[in-house]
């Protein structure tokens, strides 16, 4: 087989662009030899070229450079400027291009950095066609005898193409990074009575040269429209703003005043200006893209906060009803096992039985009460009653209460109390329940024949109980969670049923009364200890604890990302939390846009819009597939109708998020992947 010329692989599109580099070198040239041959007339072609090659790629080089030969002979130059300009033009495309590219630069210039990038990489290769021209007249002075250049000339012609570039280049990478905009009405009002006042301005100042106003610089008034410009109409139309500007204050220096020194004076004052209000722009750029996904994330956060709050909600009323329902039918039981025992010639056997009967009934009671109870706490509903409350007395009662728990184990409990009565301001009945839920804790985790000590003591003005058994222990980086509702902590060979909300209730029950818990273990195999400590009645009041520290998230695997969406806004939020969690952001405006982009650059991953301004998201996946397309397809959109997610299922979509989608969301779906 025979291998396809390289030429032959251009697309139409490539080959329009190279008609385009042709046309602007022709058209620019000849401006500027009607002004004189003035370089600065002539550099709007080199920021065509750099524009060009951005969106291109590369690989389109020999266009600049047969464009700016094909110029330069029709132009009739020298055979040295017709083998060092376009080389110089050329070398001026490529660098500028291949570094914006290397940069990532956003050309919607959202942030300062991309903005910054742009103005740097602007003054390094503005001094390549002065450089060049140089070169070319003094070998012209070789074979010609012409006059050596003065140093002057080459910062004239610096100034010439730095701003040119300055003004010209952002403008073209703005208006073709996203071509479609819309305005309404009220807009439209504005943008032509701010571009109005800024050419009024511009006719006084460059072509009737009013200086002063009323004793005030008119220059100062040129800052009003521009300002407003920068901080209400964005970038794109801050770009359009120095076009303007720039256009008239040259054309003004050109054809009026035909001065260099006057030209160079007015490019060295728009480079100034277009650099001050290009950082403006950008600073507020930023400051909106940080403000868009703040308000995005406060939606994430309101909408999840609102699931969380009905989610639970429904599980507390579920509870509640269930603890309820539950004791109707048991209620009838506990009255038959009282009958059954009351009656007299039960023989040891049955006896026994009924004990055991009734010992279970009482935990079945329990384990309703604490689901009741944490339902109250988690809606604030659960109240304690204020009184003189001996602690000693309480421990006691809970001793007794949970007997039969040791009993059956064959486990052995000792108390050791105070000499003084120690009374705390609380409810009885809480807090014998929070001891009993201890000691119940104590005994489920220990082996039989264990040992479970507890003791009471003065520290100060506070109580303090400690609940110890010689069990399984708890793993220490596990301590923390011991108190977490419907937590179990892994006990290793053994496996201990039950709902995990006894020790919730302790660390509830406690902080209610202005105490603390604390659990404590050297390790599996080793016991456990939990400390409480309350307040004494007289005691000051408690003292709120502190928020838990906010987990880490876990580092993904970095990914190229296009995100596909026409509202700037919501892109670049999308694209912001991309950025953070370390992923590289593309964007992309329409679906031709995306094409062309996914082509060029290969992304990863597609974040698409359904709903785009010139064709659908399931056309635009449908072409992607057409083209075999190996990334995946992600749908990111306010559709939540069935027949969406059915029609995105059937156009290739491995996913489909809802907006607002939050940082959490986002991570799910970049990094899992589903099956089709």
């Amino acid at each position: 087989m025979t291998a396809t010329p390289a030429i032959l692989t251009y697309t139409l599109r490539e080959w329009a662009s190279g008609a385009v580099l042709v046309v602007a070198y022709l058209a620019s040239s000849q401006l500027a030899a009607v002004y004189g041959g003035a370089p600065v007339i002539f550099h709007i072609a080199t920021a065509v070229s750099i524009s060009v090659l951005f969106f291109n790629g590369l690989r389109l080089w020999w266009m600049v450079w047969l464009a700016a030969l094909i110029t330069g002979y029709f132009m009739s130059a020298r055979p040295t400027e017709l083998v060092f300009i376009p080389i110089g033009e050329t070398l001026v495309a490529v660098i500028a291009a291949s570094t914006l590219a290397r940069l990532s630069l956003d050309p919607i210039f959202r942030k300062f950095r991309d903005m910054l990038s742009l103005i740097v990489t602007v003054f390094a290769v503005s001094s390549i066609p002065p450089s060049i021209h140089y070169i070319t007249d003094y070998l012209s002075h070789q074979y010609y005898g012409a006059t050596l250049p003065v140093a002057g000339l080459w910062s004239s012609g610096y100034a010439a193409a730095a701003c040119t570039l300055l003004i010209v280049t952002p403008f073209l990478l703005r208006w073709s990074g996203k071509r479609r905009f819309g305005r309404n009405l009220r807009e439209i009002g504005e943008l032509v009575g701010v571009f109005g006042v800024l050419v009024a301005l511009n006719y006084l100042i460059f072509y009737e040269q009013v200086v002063r106003v009323a004793g005030i610089s008119l220059v100062y008034f040129l800052l009003i429209p521009l300002f407003w410009i920068a901080l209400r109409l964005r970038p794109r139309f801050v770009t359009l703003a120095f076009l303007v500007t720039g256009g008239m204050a040259v054309h003004s220096a050109l054809a009026h005043v035909q001065t260099p020194e006057r030209l160079f004076a007015t490019e060295g004052f728009l480079i100034v200006l277009t650099v001050i209000f290009y950082v403006i722009v950008s600073l507020e750029e930023e400051r909106r893209l940080h403000a868009n996904l703040m308000r995005q994330q406060l939606a994430t956060l309101e909408n999840a906060v609102a699931r969380i709050s009905s989610e639970s909600k429904a599980k507390n009323d579920f509870i509640a009803v269930l603890a309820h329902e539950l004791r109707n039918p048991l209620a009838p039981v506990v009255s038959g096992i009282d009958l059954m025992k009351l009656k007299k010639d039960r023989d040891p056997e049955e006896l026994e039985t009924l004990n055991v009967m009734e010992d279970r009934m009482h935990m079945v009671r329990r384990l309703l009460d604490d689901l009741l109870d944490i339902s109250r706490i988690t809606e604030n509903k659960l109240r304690v009653k204020d009184e003189a409350v001996d602690l000693d007395t309480t421990i006691r009662h809970a001793i007794l209460s949970t007997e039969h728990y040791r009993k059956e184990r064959h486990q052995t409990l000792v108390y050791k109390g105070t000499n003084e009565p120690l009374i705390v301001a609380g409810d009885s009945a809480r807090l014998e329940q929070m001891v009993s839920n201890l000691l119940t804790n104590a005994s489920k985790y220990s082996d039989p024949g264990g040992h479970v000590t507890v003791k009471l003591t003065r520290t100060g003005e506070q109580a303090r109980i400690d609940i110890k058994d010689n069990g399984i222990g708890i793993d220490p980086s596990l301590l923390e969670s011991v108190s977490t509702p419907f937590h179990q902590i892994e006990s290793g060979k053994r496996s201990i049923k039950g709902l995990g909300i006894g020790l919730a209730l302790v660390r509830s029950f406690v902080e209610m009364h202005g105490g603390t818990v604390e659990a404590r273990s050297a390790g599996k195999g080793e016991g456990s200890e939990f400390a409480v400590t309350l307040p004494l009645a007289n005691d000051a009041d408690l003292a709120e604890e502190g928020a838990a520290a906010p987990a880490t998230s876990k580092r993904v695997k970095r990914r190229k990302v296009l995100i596909v969406d026409d509202n700037d806004s919501a892109a670049s939020g999308i694209g912001r939390l991309l950025e953070i969690q370390g992923h590289e952001a593309l964007y992309a405006y329409d679906g031709e846009q995306a094409l062309e982009l996914a082509a060029a650059k290969s992304p990863d991953i597609i974040l698409l819009d359904l709903d785009l301004p010139d064709m659908d998201g399931y056309q635009v996946a449908a072409k992607l597939h057409a083209r075999e397309y190996k990334g995946r397809l992600i749908a990111l959109t306010g559709l939540s109708t069935a027949d969406a997610k059915t029609k995105g299922v059937a156009a290739g979509f491995e996913q489909y998020l809802l907006k607002p989608v939050g940082v959490e969301e986002l991570k799910r779906a970049l990094t899992a992947r589903v099956a089709k």
